[in-house]
């Protein structure tokens, strides 16, 4: 009796053991685009999970009790770093389960500006500490996460070709909201402008804001980017009566489905924002 009673909790124990090797690894990603990333090289092997509601600011974020839980449970906490995400700082700098993919930068480029992810010889970087991060987790899928980093690298590499073979020699003139996008511009020669907002957690000030108007309505502009995580009122003023193009942008990849693909669907999509405004020769 005692020998079938082993004999059935070896059997029950071979069914639950490869039952819990197949549970995903649980990546929790600080922002949007960084969830994006992990899920295009993780795959079905994570279960990747946002942190902060998809259109949320990460500077205007404070951590709740759901957030800690969250954090507790992940195998992996992606992360840019405290230069974008300070409400994470202390929870995180110290935590051996933190990623800071924003290390492929060097800290001037950190300090200029955090969106790392918007930069594709960066994000190659990233992707490649994401795949490291993943395999050694869970190494029976090595291979696995090294052959999906590099095939969304390529993928990515194909469209930053496409849009640097759009834009041509003749810049387009466009007012920004805030300087977030400076590591995408320079792949393509682009530069704002002027900008609403130099930082995006500090107002303008009135003096900025009356310039701003006054140039509008001489129509030095081409276009107008605009926000939907940092609309304001100040914004909708400016704006108001003037005639110039105006173009959403989405840095956080609200309206991007999380799936194995996104990631190249939310970059197309940045880039086919900026090629919206019409190049204009002086």
């Amino acid at each position: 009796m005692k020998r079938l009673k082993f004999f059935w909790l070896a059997v029950i124990l071979g069914l639950v053991q490869p039952a819990l090797a197949r549970e995903p690894l649980l990546i929790v990603s600080s922002i949007k685009p960084l969830q994006l990333l992990v899920t295009a090289i993780g795959g079905r092997e994570v279960d990747s999970q946002l942190l902060l509601p998809p259109g949320f600011s990460p500077h205007d974020a404070r951590l709740k009790p759901s957030h800690w839980q969250l954090l507790e449970r992940a195998d992996v906490v992606v992360w840019v770093g405290p230069e974008l995400e300070q409400f994470l700082a202390s929870a995180l700098e110290r935590n051996r389960k933190a990623l800071a993919l924003g290390r492929v930068a060097s800290e001037t480029a950190l300090a200029k500006d955090p969106h790392v992810w918007l930069s594709v010889d960066y994000l190659a970087d990233m992707a490649r500490l994401v795949s490291e991060t993943l395999a050694r987790k869970r190494p029976r899928s090595e291979a696995f996460f090294y052959a999906q980093a590099a095939r969304l690298v390529s993928a990515l590499r194909q469209e930053h070709l496409s849009l640097k073979q759009g834009f041509t020699a003749v810049k387009p003139r466009y007012l920004l909201p805030h300087l977030g996008y400076t590591h995408f511009e320079q792949q393509y020669g682009l530069a704002p402008a002027a900008v609403l907002a130099p930082h995006a957690e500090k107002m303008p000030g009135a003096a900025h804001v009356v310039e701003l108007r006054s140039r509008l309505l001489a129509g030095e502009f081409d276009c107008v980017f605009r926000e939907a995580q940092h609309e304001s009122k100040m914004m909708s003023r400016l704006l108001d009566g003037v005639q110039t193009l105006q173009i959403a942008l989405d840095p956080m990849g609200v309206d991007i489905a999380n799936g194995e693909t996104g990631y190249v669907a939310y970059y197309r999509q940045l880039g086919a924002a900026f090629t919206q405004c019409p190049r204009q020769a002086e």
